[in-house]
């Protein structure tokens, strides 16, 4: 049942779903995971609804039990407190992509032995295994990569930095990583602030100024939304301060990439070195759920936004995924999601309600 389940979903991304099946078969019995990947396999199957005769994708994903995020996590009372960001369901949070994993395990395998050690340690625990997920597909997308590597630390520099590779044949060290906390911009939209010191401020000291060797020093960020023009320049405003830092790439779980650096040499440069995406790589039906109550009461207690801050002098270019959505994007508000009940370890048990009763239709 759990193969039928992975087929009909690596159906849609692969060109041999069937090797597809297998090669993740191959993975996991190499690499030891916190969970049973089969028997933590679920489907969601959207119904029929006016203008969508078979529904949308039924969403595939697997769930993390232990991940210490999901809409049973609690929250305190003052809803603004940052506690709040924990309690939300979702890919990369306490749901897995069987895509995202297979390809994090396609690039896990082009690693030696001793650089395989620190990634296999965060896949097998709970709390890390979706955010190493996430740091993985950093060693991909990019254009002839060879000399995969651990990045390692610089001379003199506190930290490590993720990874090290060449496209086609130019040097890049990259520091990979995954904001947890960026899913509310989906929520709460504008009003929403960054939480923490920024979004450099984890990565600036692994980076020698000026460079030890002849590379490019690039931060790679996963987000759940694209970034708009207020971001951008808050990034921009950031890179001023860390010169040891030539380019931010952003890639939302939406599939758009953006390049984002204070000179155009080095944007065209990183932007020459990047694949452009394809929309069927990865599924668009990501969601995430969230309590509406809590929302509301964050809206409620934010004070309106003030003034755009000075733009940065960064310049920014985005890389648009090819090809079309295979399926009519549904209107706001036709499905909507209930939790009736959970299981011991927390995992939420899923119930889509449509907008419109119709009959029902095999998927």
């Amino acid at each position: 049942m759990n193969d039928e389940i992975l087929i009909r979903l690596f159906q849609r991304h692969f060109a041999d779903h069937v090797a597809a099946v297998r090669r993740l078969d191959t993975h996991l019995a190499a690499v030891e995971l916190p969970f049973n990947f089969h028997a933590q396999l679920r489907e969601l199957v959207y119904p029929p609804q006016p203008g969508l005769p078979n529904g949308i994708p039924s969403f595939i994903y697997y769930f993390v039990p232990n991940s210490r995020r999901g809409t049973d996590q609690p929250t305190q009372e003052d809803p603004l407190h940052p506690s709040f960001v924990n309690a939300c369901d979702g890919v990369g949070l306490n749901l897995g992509c069987p895509v995202r994993l297979l390809r994090a395990l396609d690039a896990l395998t082009q690693l030696s032995s001793v650089d395989q050690q620190s990634p296999r340690a965060g896949l097998r625990a709970a709390s890390d295994h979706l955010s190493t997920v996430e740091e993985l597909l950093w060693l991909t997308g990019w254009k002839s990569p060879s000399l995969l590597r651990r990045g390692g630390q610089f001379a003199g520099i506190r930290g490590d930095v993720d990874w090290a590779l060449q496209a086609r044949d130019f040097p890049i060290y990259l520091e990979a990583k995954f904001r947890r906390s960026d899913w509310p911009r989906l929520s709460d939209g504008k009003t929403y602030s960054q939480m923490g010191k920024g979004f450099l401020s984890s990565a600036a000291h692994k980076f020698p100024d000026p460079p030890q060797v002849a590379a490019i020093h690039i931060l790679g960020i996963t987000t759940f939304d694209n970034i708009d023009e207020d971001i951008m320049h808050s990034i921009g405003r950031e890179l001023e301060a860390t010169p040891q830092i030539h380019a931010v790439v952003i890639r939302s779980m939406l599939q758009m990439t953006h390049v984002i650096s204070l000179s155009i040499e080095v944007r065209d440069r990183a932007l020459g070195l990047l694949s452009v995406p394809a929309i069927l790589d990865y599924p668009v039906n990501y969601g995430v759920l969230y309590h509406r109550g809590q929302r509301d009461k964050r809206l409620a207690s934010r004070p309106l936004p003030g003034a755009n801050e000075k733009p940065s002098s960064a310049v920014c270019w985005s890389l648009q995924p090819q090809g079309v959505v295979p399926f009519p994007m549904p209107e706001p508000g036709l499905y909507r999601l209930n939790i009736p009940s959970r299981s011991p370890d927390g995992e939420p048990h899923f119930q889509i309600v449509p907008r419109y009763l119709m009959g029902t239709t095999n998927h």
